[in-house]
């Protein structure tokens, strides 16, 4: 009971900010990558890092969220930087996220042993440094047994949080260090570990599926509904780097029960792959009357990623697809219309294959 009342104290101080609505709206962005362009991107005339004109565009269509919850592709290892395939990024894109409002991070993925033990002990200490949630990696079984799930209080609603990888690259976990991996067993103990806390919605964070792969696989189909049918009410998903379709499942009332989400893309990278370009935010609405809650609303917003060079270096922008065509002035003629391409066979895909999950 004290790990719950701490989390709910701490929960209750920052709702305080919220603004005053019954309705809980979470927001999740795709994978946060820092290839060694970004890194250099970053890097000011005096030697320090800052992130921040990267996020500019995209900060307003996110901060009315009261929750917003991203997947820290990379870790915070310190110098020096790195790039694929061993990510090493300065503290500062943490702090530009902090900055931007994200309030929760998935660091279970494919690149969470990339530094050894010092990797995950060190992004951990950024973010707990930052008050940056977590979930998914663990200094040791301490940690984790005090930690997880992660319980988060918004608005008298209760959010469990868990995360899983399907693995790391073939680097071991460090003992006594510990990254979440895919095991059905262990994700419906983990959902019956949960439900001891008694949330309203139990929320998965998985890395999984094909990279660049616009579908998903038959596993992340078999998996979701596995999830589903022991309890998970809302699934997001990574890895795949590129937006996968996405699809709610209702009630005989037409309610929302469940839903899931395959891939969300990139928020930012440097991948050159088709389709790498763009990302998703999805957007999800939460009421509560009296002691149920459920899910009311499911949308999403694309996300553009604009590189151009400025004072003769590159530059890393998120713009959203909503104020795309208004600022056609930032694209060269060749950007613009590659990224008007990519956008509107995205939306011509996931219009065919979505599943009551429209766009905002």
């Amino acid at each position: 009971m004290k790990r719950i009342f701490l989390r709910i104290f701490i929960c209750f101080a920052f709702t305080g900010r919220l603004f005053g609505s019954d309705t809980l709206r979470l927001v999740f962005i795709g994978d946060i990558m820092q290839h060694m362009p970004q890194i250099n991107a970053a890097k000011m005339q005096d030697g320090t890092y800052n992130y921040d004109s990267c996020f500019s565009f995209v900060a307003n269509e996110i901060k009315y969220a009261d929750f917003k919850v991203a997947n820290l592709e990379l870790t915070l290892s310190g110098t020096p930087y790195s790039g694929y395939p061993c990510f090493s990024a300065p503290d500062a894109i943490a702090e530009t996220l902090k900055k931007t409002g994200i309030n929760l991070l998935s660091t279970a993925n494919n690149h969470s042993c990339d530094k050894g033990s010092k990797g995950i002990v060190r992004t951990l200490d950024v973010l707990d440094k930052l008050e940056l949630y977590h979930v998914g990696t663990y200094r040791n079984i301490s940690e984790k047994t005090f930690s997880y799930p992660q319980i988060t209080d918004i608005k008298g609603i209760r959010l469990a949080f868990l995360s899983y990888s399907y693995g790391t690259n073939g680097l071991p976990v460090v003992y006594p260090n510990i990254v979440n991996l895919i095991d059905t067993a262990e994700i419906a103990n983990d959902i019956k570990l949960a439900e001891k806390y008694n949330p309203d919605i139990i929320i998965c964070l998985m890395h999984w599926g094909m990279e660049y792969h616009l579908k998903q696989n038959d596993e992340q189909k078999k998996l979701a509904q596995f999830m589903i049918s022991h309890g998970i009410n809302l699934i997001i998903g990574s890895h795949p780097h590129v937006v996968q379709p996405m699809e709610t499942q209702t009630d005989s009332a037409g309610n929302i029960r469940s839903a899931v989400v395959y891939s969300l893309g990139n928020a930012v990278s440097n991948q050159n792959y088709e389709h790498t370009d763009i990302g998703a935010i999805v957007h999800v609405a939460i009421v509560k009357n009296n002691t149920t809650a459920r899910i009311i609303d499911c949308k999403y917003s694309l996300i553009l990623r604009h590189r151009p060079v400025e004072n003769g270096k590159m530059k890393f922008y998120i713009i959203p697809a909503s104020k795309f065509y208004n600022n056609r002035q930032l694209f060269t003629e060749t950007e613009y219309v590659s990224l008007r391409k990519t956008l509107e066979n995205t939306r011509k895909r996931l219009n065919a294959n979505n599943k009551e999950f429209a766009e905002k």
